[in-house]
C-alpha cells in the first residue's frame, strides 16, 4: 500500500496529459532554458550572416558561413561513439557552453574573418552536442508524451522570437551588431546551464549495442555498426535517402536567400527583422500543430509536411521575387525548420528505440557532407547562373526528398532482445 500511495503521489496532470512529476520539473527546466535560449536563437541563427555581409563578408564569406553548421556535425558519428552508455549531459553542457560564449569574440571585433572563424567554432561544439542532445532527451520525457513536451516548449520560445526578431531587427539598425552579439552569447550561456539541470528520470532500451562497453569499440568497429544499422532498418534507411536530398536543396538556397534579400532587394535589418517575425509566427503554429501530429497520427506525416514546405520555400522567390515573396518563403522555411527539429527526433526515436545516438551520428554526418557542399556550390554557381535558376534547382533537389519519404516502408530488422517498431508510418 506504500508503494502505491507513493507512484499515486508522483503522478501529476498537467497541460491536458498525465505525468510523474520528475516529468513535469524537467519540462519546466526545459521551458526555462528555451526561454532563455530565444534570443541567441534569434541573433545567431537569424541576423548573423546579414550582421557579415554588412561588415564586409564576400559570397564566398557567405558560403562558408552557410556550410559551417554542417561541417560542424561531419565528426558526429565519432562523438556518438565516444559517448557510448556515458550519460549524455556532459556532452550537451561542455560544447555548447564553450562554443555560445564564444559569440562574445564576434561582437567585439565585428569583421568578416572573425564571423567567419567563430561560426565554425559554434557549430564544431554544436556537432559534439548534437548526437547527444536527443539522446538526452528519451531519459527526460516520457514517449508517449515527448512529441507534444518537445513542441509546447519550442511554442513557448516561439512566443518570445516573434517580438524579439522585431526588436533585435530594429536595434542592430540602430547602435550597430556589438551588443545584441555579446547579449546573445549570454543568455544563450545561460539556457544551457540551465537546461542541463534536467534529471534522466526515464529507462533506455536495452539493445546489444548498449551492452557492448565503448572502451572496446575502436573507431573503424563503431563506424561499421552504424552503417549496418542502416541495413538492417529500411524506414530509417529511407529517412536519411529522404533528409539528404530535401537538406541538400534546402542548403543549396540557404545563403542565396541572404544574398538575395540583401543585394538585390537592398532590405534593411528592420525590413529582414520582419520578415524573421513572419518566420516564427508559423515556426510557433507548426511547433504546435506538428507536435500534436507526432503523438496522435505519425513522425513521417510529419516530416512529409516540413520537406513539402522546404521544397515550396525557394518557389516563391522565383514566382513573387519581392518583399511579399520573401515574407511567405520565409513561413514555409519556418513549417519545414519545425518539422526538421522535432519531427526527426520524433521518427528516430520510433524506429530506431535504444539506438537513437547511433542514428543521429549518421543523420548529422550526412548533413555536415550536403551542408558543406550545398552552400560553397549554390555561392559559386551564383557567377554562372542567376539567382533564380539556383532556386528552381533547389526545388527540383528538395523534391526528390519528398519522393523518397512516400516510398512503401517495413518495420525495422533490430537486434533481439529489442521490441519491434510495428508500424512506422
Amino acid at each position: 500500500m506504500g508503494k502505491a500511495l507513493s507512484h499515486s503521489e508522483s503522478v501529476t496532470y498537467r497541460l491536458g496529459m498525465q505525468m510523474r512529476r520528475e516529468t513535469w520539473r524537467n519540462f519546466q527546466i526545459d521551458f526555462g532554458g528555451s526561454v532563455l535560449f530565444a534570443l541567441f536563437n534569434v541573433v545567431v541563427n537569424q541576423f548573423y550572416a546579414p550582421m557579415a555581409i554588412r561588415h564586409g563578408a564576400t559570397n564566398l564569406d557567405v558560403g562558408l558561413l552557410s556550410a559551417a553548421p554542417a561541417i560542424g556535425m561531419l565528426l558526429s558519428p565519432l562523438w556518438a561513439g565516444l559517448m557510448g552508455q556515458r550519460s549524455p549531459k556532459p556532452f550537451v553542457l561542455w560544447p555548447l557552453t564553450i562554443g555560445r560564449m564564444s559569440v562574445v569574440i564576434a561582437g567585439m571585433f565585428l569583421s568578416p574573418l572573425v564571423f567567419v572563424l567563430i561560426s565554425f567554432v559554434v557549430n564544431f561544439m554544436n556537432g559534439i552536442q548534437a548526437p547527444a542532445y536527443p539522446s538526452l532527451l528519451t531519459r527526460v520525457y516520457p514517449p508517449h508524451l515527448r512529441g507534444r513536451l518537445m513542441g509546447y516548449v519550442r511554442v513557448a520560445q516561439g512566443f518570445l522570437l516573434i517580438p524579439l526578431a522585431y526588436v533585435v531587427g530594429i536595434w542592430s539598425q540602430a547602435t550597430g551588431d556589438r551588443w545584441p552579439l555579446i547579449l546573445a552569447a549570454l543568455f544563450g550561456t545561460a539556457s544551457v546551464i540551465l537546461f542541463c539541470r534536467v534529471r534522466e528520470v526515464e529507462p533506455r532500451p536495452e539493445t546489444n549495442e548498449n551492452m557492448l562497453s565503448a572502451p572496446r569499440r575502436s573507431f573503424l568497429t563503431s563506424a561499421r555498426r552504424q552503417w549496418l544499422l542502416v541495413r538492417e532498418n529500411r524506414p530509417l534507411a529511407l529517412f536519411l535517402a529522404a533528409t539528404t536530398a530535401t537538406g541538400f536543396g534546402n542548403l543549396l538556397a540557404g545563403p542565396i536567400y541572404q544574398i538575395y534579400q540583401v543585394h538585390r532587394l537592398n532590405l534593411s535589418n528592420d525590413q529582414i527583422g520582419m520578415t524573421r517575425v513572419a518566420y516564427y509566427i508559423a515556426l510557433l503554429v507548426a511547433y504546435f500543430v506538428l507536435g500534436w501530429l507526432i503523438d496522435k497520427s505519425s513522425p513521417r506525416l510529419a516530416m512529409f509536411v516540413g520537406m513539402l514546405a522546404y521544397t515550396l520555400a525557394p518557389l516563391l522567390y522565383v514566382v513573387f521575387g519581392s518583399y511579399f515573396g520573401v515574407i511567405v518563403s520565409c513561413m514555409f522555411l519556418g513549417v519545414g525548420d519545425a518539422a526538421w527539429d522535432i519531427g526527426c527526433m520524433a521518427y528516430i526515436f520510433k524506429v530506431s528505440p535504444g539506438r537513437e545516438a547511433t542514428a543521429f551520428g549518421l543523420h548529422y554526418l550526412l548533413f555536415g557532407i550536403r551542408g558543406t557542399v550545398a552552400p560553397i556550390l549554390s555561392t559559386a554557381l551564383t557567377h554562372n547562373m542567376s539567382l533564380s535558376a539556383v532556386f528552381l534547382a533547389s526545388a527540383a533537389v528538395s523534391a526528390l526528398g519528398v519522393a523518397l519519404l512516400c516510398l512503401p516502408q517495413r518495420p525495422p530488422t533490430l537486434p533481439s532482445g529489442t521490441s519491434s517498431v510495428s508500424e512506422v508510418s
